[in-house]
């Protein structure tokens, strides 16, 4: 059985937001391609450093991880500011995950991000883990589930992010095979949209993006009391570079970055 893909419809009562996140929408937008990168925003690029150009590929719908509208979000700012030490200057591309490794892998960039543990970067260069997602099961507090492990999923509706099976592992997987009401949602401002509308599901869902999308629907009224289930282990993540000079620089970047205290600041 494979996970359905669902798209819902954006709120009309914040269209402003409902555009900006069309962007990362497939059936909304022409992605830029690796051949055609749009140019960062002017203040991204007034921060780069005017050295040699690298194009790294990035995921198309993560706020507050990816920004596609501004070129810009939390893991493009820490990555150029990690390659900014050696000179680098970084030009953010965004498509999905699957196609952003085959384009590393053909030489069209230069690197992508975020990969897991259980990604196939066979004959790429791994950089160090930059950052854990801390992925939860989110309840609504009237629904008085008590979701303890993994297991306790296996006979809800459940919906998790865009393929959560690779991302989440192996048993999260028989998880998702064994549960006739598994869903996967591509766009993750729509899964927390659709969780306060409908009184029936859980969520799989990383707590920051889940915290980033929340707070904008408590702007509008929108939002019951939740209970947030953290019955998986941090997941870490990293980024893959075509060259291990490339991935080297990264890392000592990303090590002066948490020496100096600015790696705290931009991921607090």
């Amino acid at each position: 059985m494979t996970a359905r893909q669902v798209t819902a419809p954006a709120q009309d009562a914040d269209k402003q937001d409902a555009a900006r996140q069309d962007a990362v929408s497939p059936d909304n937008t022409r992605l830029a391609t690796a051949d055609e990168a749009a140019p960062p925003a002017a203040g991204y690029a007034a921060s780069a450093p005017a050295g040699p150009e690298l194009r790294i590929g990035f995921s198309t719908s993560s706020l507050p991880y990816v920004d596609i509208v501004n070129k810009s979000g939390l893991e493009p700012r820490l990555v150029a500011a990690a390659l900014s030490r050696s000179g680098y200057r970084v030009v953010p591309v965004f498509l999905p995950h699957a196609r952003a490794l085959e384009l590393v892998r053909k030489g069209t960039l230069d690197g992508c991000g975020p990969v897991g543990r259980h990604t196939d970067v066979a004959g790429l260069a791994l950089g160090d883990m930059y950052l854990q997602y801390r992925n939860v099961a989110v309840s609504l507090e009237a629904a008085g589930l008590e979701i303890n492990t993994l297991a306790d999923l296996r006979d809800l509706p459940v919906m998790a992010f865009h393929n959560a099976r690779v991302f989440m592992g192996p048993d999260f997987a028989a998880m998702a095979d064994a549960n006739p009401r598994y869903e996967e949602q591509v766009d993750q401002r729509a899964q927390v949209e659709a969780f306060f509308q409908r009184h029936d599901r859980v969520i799989v869902v990383d707590e920051r993006i889940f915290a980033f999308h929340r707070a904008r629907l408590a702007a509008r009224g929108v939002g019951e009391p939740v209970r947030i289930h953290r019955i998986f282990p941090a997941q870490d993540r990293f980024f893959v570079f075509r060259d291990p000079v490339v991935r080297d620089a990264f890392d000592a970047g990303l090590r002066q970055l948490q020496e100096s205290g600015e790696f705290r600041r931009m991921v607090r």
